[in-house]
């Protein structure tokens, strides 16, 4: 598939819906209305639709189960359209209705929560960060096994797939350490120094009630240490009426092919001082089938469990608590060495808020998180188990680790004028890890402990630690608001001296002799910043133009792995990591025009990046690999400093073609080049493109929606790291969904239903065969809900 024919069909469809909202009826004002922080439908709110000229009485209505709103037989003229919902903030706009038009407006209704009833609404626009998001009502409708897979659904934002779960992001080209990952503002890092467990992995799907990503640096109030972040928000606590002792919900489902069973549920409840919510989930799924029939290992067994409290302190504070523990047990990683035994990770946090929406202090908000993840991995279940199917004699390898994190963060928001907003705070955290890897060869059906090994650490008790403060200003310049961001950070970097080994002091520091313990010690200070300018070019074009600078420093496999595989690679390989590698540094520019007509809307973006000190690898001739297993062909590599370039954009479109029916379709394309090895930068992904059509009737009670995604064959790929070309492919999915009454709700569909045959271009590899992870054929889904 001809990658230029895709995007020129894609590009052709998107403006070829826009006049598609020309012949609709007319004489009325239609819409919908949306809790903004969960994008769900909002039932019963009130909607008022009053003439600004003649006079003319008011004319109400509410909105429908799913949120849907119609007012007809309006004369031609300008009206406001209020909507209006207890618990919610207010929102209205004006609109201009002529003869035979019908005008379509949409609300997503802002919660006001226990103790900031006081917060200010507005309905300027917000900054742009070149971001995404996704909402409570899209997470669940996607039917993810886990967090990754959601990511997979964004434009220029997708994931690597080593196995059933624990897909590890990636943003425009920017993978593993450079994308810094933050669930309910706590800095996430794996246990594993293979990103088994990505940052996203130990977060269920059914307790996400939000996903953004900042495609570029413009989150550095989120962190530091990033060249692009992505945030993720848990259940909110506070979204339950007031006085509601108990609700909660319970949901089941089941997918074909994967054999994944799972059920979650959640409770809370919620007075005028205290509120609380617990969710559970429990998933667990088997091998599955690609769409040549071939089956892939993918046996997972995850339980978890979230808690979180609340109690109002006075009219504009409260305190809120929170904690979880989530256990993995058996999980297939057919593109990895070995598979995962268990995981275990516990998280608790603190928080205080303050918000008055009136006076210079706005806001203040205080918090202090910690989480330890345990994590063993083995080889049972690979070719090197056992000797029938490996060329070389048994084994018995795995790998013990630990990561334990803590952190806080402190924020206020300052109002010095009445067109200017002010945002400083200081952020931290401390990580501490660390790896062994005990190994033994089987003689005689008897493992003995090779004695020829000096060394079993993959890295030794090291520890990262950042500290850094960050301003932002936000100030309208006429019609043009601009948004300017500074952040400074401290970062340290070392390893325990009495766990480093001679071994790798030797052979840590290409060129230049032997290290001593004192040299891994690193210390940095990195400063970064980003502006963005937006401004309208109509009443419903906007232009918004950014660019900024952002500091990653090395992450601890990168600084300290004695000859452990990379996540840099697609060879199965040993690495080395080299404690004196130089931050990278990210200069990126970025361009995006948007328009927002009542029935459509339209967004087109690209942009600019240049890495400098980017790390990259290099081969390691003078170095002895450590585990000369048949499968290590190539190698020893070590890690190293280069440069790369990245540029690429977005673009999405969708038309309210009927009141009940939408068109949407969206494309990206990315082009990456590592200049230190002359070659395509790792991991880009090819060019892609879906259309979507989504039939939801006005105060209906179901919806049906059909995907329809295109990806060309990708062979600019980075060959000397063992990356390998994919083929173009299409696939088709359905899902729809039927609200039957009394709280009960089902959702079904199928995925891939063509049962094609494809690899997502960004999958690892498996080390054995040398091909990627084959992505899943049919998938049949169904799933019941019960609210009460």
């Amino acid at each position: 598939m001809d990658r230029y024919v895709v995007f020129a069909c894609i590009s052709f469809v998107a403006f070829a819906l826009i006049p598609a909202a020309a012949a609709q009826p007319s004489g009325a004002v239609t819409g919908r209305v949306t809790n903004g922080e969960t994008g769900r439908p909002l039932p019963s709110v009130n909607v008022i639709v009053e003439s600004t000229g003649d006079g003319a009485q008011p004319r109400g209505t509410s909105t429908g189960p799913q949120g849907r709103f119609a007012v007809d037989g309006l004369a031609p003229g300008r009206y406001v359209v209020r909507a209006r919902f207890v618990g919610f903030a207010s929102r209205s706009r004006e609109v201009e209705v002529s003869a035979a038009e019908s005008v379509g407006v949409r609300f997503a209704l802002a919660p006001r929560t226990v103790g900031l009833d006081a917060v200010e609404v507005t309905a300027a626009p917000t900054v742009s960060e070149t971001a995404e998001q996704l909402r409570k009502a899209d997470i669940q409708e996607a039917n993810p096994r886990d967090g990754g897979e959601l990511l997979r659904t964004m434009s220029g934002v997708s994931a690597v797939r080593r196995g059933p779960v624990g897909l590890d992001p990636v943003v425009r080209g920017l993978r593993s350490g450079q994308v810094g990952v933050y669930v309910d503002g706590m800095r996430t890092f794996p246990a594993g120094p293979a990103r088994m467990d990505s940052p996203l992995s130990h977060t269920g799907p059914s307790t996400m009630q939000s996903i953004e990503v900042a495609k570029g640096p413009y989150a550095l109030t989120w962190g530091g240490g990033q060249l692009s972040a992505i945030r993720v928000e848990t259940n909110d606590l506070f979204n339950v009426a007031r006085g509601e002792r108990l609700s909660g919900q319970l949901q089941t489902g089941y997918d074909s092919n994967f054999g994944s069973y799972d059920v979650t549920g959640t409770v809370s409840g919620r007075s005028d001082a205290f509120a609380y919510r617990v969710d559970g989930a429990y998933r667990t799924g088997n091998d599955y089938e690609t769409g040549d029939g071939t089956s892939v290992p993918a046996d997972f067994l995850n339980r978890e469990l979230r808690a979180k409290v609340g109690y109002k302190l006075g009219d504009n504070q409260r305190l809120t608590a929170g904690g979880g523990y989530q256990r993995q047990d058996d999980v297939d990683y057919p593109g990895r060495l070995l598979n995962a035994q268990f995981f275990k990770t516990g998280r608790a946090r603190l928080g205080y808020e303050y918000a008055s929406g009136t006076g210079l202090v706005r806001s203040v908000e205080a918090k202090a998180y910690g989480y330890q993840t345990l994590h063993t991995m083995n080889n049972e279940g690979k070719v090197t188990y056992a000797s029938e199917n490996f060329p070389g004699p048994p084994l018995r390898v795995a790998v013990n680790a630990d990561i334990t994190t803590l952190g806080g963060r402190v924020v206020t928001q300052l109002a010095p004028s009445q067109d200017l907003r002010l945002k400083v705070g200081a952020d931290g955290y401390r990580a501490h890890r660390d790896a062994e890897r005990p190994f033994q060869i089987v003689k005689n059906g008897e493992p003995t402990t090779p004695g020829f090994y000096k060394s079993k650490q993959i890295w030794p008790g090291v520890v990262t630690a950042d500290a850094g403060v960050f301003a932002q200003a936000t100030r309208l310049l006429g019609p043009v608001e601009a948004t300017g961001t500074v952040r400074a950070d401290m970062v340290w970097a070392g390893a325990d001296e009495e766990q480093v080994t001679d071994v790798y002091l030797d052979i840590a520091k290409p060129g230049n002799g032997a290290l001593d313990a004192d040299a891994l010690d690193r210390r940095e200070f990195n400063v970064s910043g980003a502006l963005m300018l937006t401004a309208p070019l109509s009443e419903a074009w906007t232009l918004s133009a950014g660019g900024g600078t952002a500091v990653r420093s090395a992450s601890a496999l990168e600084r300290y792995a004695d000859r452990f595989p990379s996540n840099k690679a697609q060879t199965s390989a040993e690495f080395i990591g080299n404690p004196r590698l130089d931050p990278e540094r990210s200069w990126q520019a970025d361009l995006e025009l948007e328009a927002r007509y009542d029935r459509v809307s339209f967004t087109a973006g690209g942009f600019a990046r240049r890495i400098s000190n980017y790390i990259t690898l290099q081969d390691a001739p003078d170095v002895e690999p450590m585990l000369p297993l048949p499968i290590f062909a190539e190698g020893p590599f070590r890690y190293a400093n280069g440069t790369a370039t990245f540029y690429g954009g977005e673009m999405s479109a969708s038309v309210a073609v009927l009141r009940s029916l939408t068109a949407s379709v969206s494309g990206s394309y990315l082009w990456g080049k590592n200049l230190e090895t002359d070659q395509p930068a790792l991991g880009v992904a090819p060019l892609s493109g879906d259309i979507g059509v989504r039939y939801e009737p006005p105060q209906g009670r179901f919806y049906i929606e059909g995907t329809l995604g295109g990806v060309t064959e990708q062979d600019r790929v980075a060959s000397i790291l063992g990356e390998t070309p994919t083929e173009g492919y299409v696939t088709l999915d359905l899902r729809g969904g039927l609200a039957v009454g009394r709280g009960i709700s089902v959702e079904g569909g199928v995925t891939n239903l063509t049962d094609a045959d494809y690899v997502n271009h960004l999958n690892a590899k498996n080390p054995y065969s040398g091909t990627p992870i084959p992505e899943t054929g049919r998938i049949f889904f169904a799933g019941v809900n019960y609210a009460f």
